[in-house]
């Protein structure tokens, strides 16, 4: 159950809340106009850590402090939750609010092209996201496309571009092969994107120099080796999109440094991708989970985290998958994905541990504004 308890003194005696003002040595600066503090049970940090009978504070949408016994301003206004808070999950791949315009068909390479360009914040597809406590997805170009463009990290409420050319989104799997035009055949494929990174230019020569990562999209076993083996050659770095085949793989996605994109889980689906999951985590291998909505329910990503814990996954490697490893592969580790000091306030109440499924959501907050939730 939610309490919230507004404090303010100046309130009380008839007048006008004054803005105090923080001296910093120079000209007095206006404090934070909205603060919050929450309380909980437990706050799982996101990387991996849980704090028992914890706080944080949220100013202006942002976390200024998390802790214990934490000092709470005279004027914040307290919400005293009895379950858990997390920070808001991340869907590492998704087509949601897109409109169709993460592919094209008349070309099978544009670098250049940015998935930011076909964010449509207003699309109901969001608030099936946040009802799901996704505070942010991965706007991923199409699989089918050889070079797609870049990806765009956008929150799922207020229309925030997180970021802008996250990651180039390589097609290497059988998607990106067609019957009637080129590239009809792997090493036709392989030809070509070896030709571009040969010479690149734009995202590719980003990419090429090490300051852009891939996600290249994977998925048998053959198809994983070409792409590691194509990103060895070139010297890339990034993510594998594609996890089912990947148990006999594990030890080699490590070695090259790689992160992978889980694929998304169904209610009975078969046990192989769930194994292929554990097999990365024991490996070492940094991991999230796509979504690829709208196909897919925005539950499935909380399932797959709950199929992976049955399967044999440490449950704190699960949450960490959902949030702050997620926003690492996305390259938005330093704003989103966990509980911490100067990150963006996107949480999620819920009645209990986030991978239960049995829990349930209570709010979400989004740059700490409440979009879900909460009127009890």
């Amino acid at each position: 159950m939610l309490h919230a308890i507004l404090f303010a003194s100046a309130l009380a005696l008839g007048g006008e809340a004054p803005a105090p003002v923080i001296m910093t040595g120079g000209e007095p600066e206006a404090a934070p106009k909205v603060v919050t503090a929450f309380k909980a049970k437990r706050l799982y940090l996101g990387d991996g850590r849980a704090l028992d009978d914890g706080m944080l504070i949220v100013a202006d949408g942002v976390i200024t402090a998390v802790g214990k016994d934490l000092d709470v301003p005279a004027t914040a206004a307290v919400i005293e939750h009895d379950g858990v808070i997390s920070p808001g999950l991340i869907a590492l791949s998704s087509s949601d609010g897109a409109g169709g315009e993460l592919y094209d068909s008349t070309r099978i390479a544009l670098p250049d092209a940015d998935a930011a360009h076909a964010f449509r914040p207003a699309s109901h597809d969001f608030a099936r996201e946040r009802a799901a406590g996704i505070t942010a997805v991965v706007l991923t170009p199409d699989e089918r496309s050889l070079v797609g463009g870049t990806s765009a990290v956008v929150k799922t409420n207020g229309g925030v571009v997180v970021k802008r050319g996250a990651q180039l989104a390589l097609g290497l799997s059988s998607a990106a092969l067609h019957d009637n035009e080129f590239p009809t055949s792997y090493d036709g494929a392989l030809r070509e994107l070896d030709r571009l990174f040969d010479d690149p230019e734009g995202a590719i020569s980003k990419a090429a120099a090490g300051n852009l990562p891939v996600l290249m999209s994977v998925g048998d076993r053959a198809e994983i080796q070409r792409a590691l083996a194509f990103a060895a050659r070139h010297h890339l770095s990034g993510a594998l999109r594609g996890s089912y085949w990947a148990e006999e793989l594990a030890p080699a996605i490590k070695a090259s440094g790689f992160a992978v994109v889980c694929d998304p889980f169904d209610v009975g689906d078969e046990s192989r991708g769930a194994r292929s999951v554990k097999a990365l985590s024991e490996a070492g291998v940094r991991f999230g989970f796509g979504l690829d909505a709208p196909a897919r329910h925005p539950d499935c990503l909380r399932f797959a985290a709950a199929s992976c814990v049955r399967a044999g996954v440490d449950p704190h490697v699960a949450r960490r998958a959902l949030t702050g490893d997620a926003a690492q592969i996305a390259g938005v580790g330093g704003r989103i994905g966990r509980l911490a000091r100067g990150l963006d306030a996107d949480l999620v109440l819920w009645s209990g541990d986030p991978i239960q499924l049995s829990s349930s959501i209570e709010a979400v907050y989004i740059d700490g504004v409440r979009v879900v939730g909460g009127e009890r």
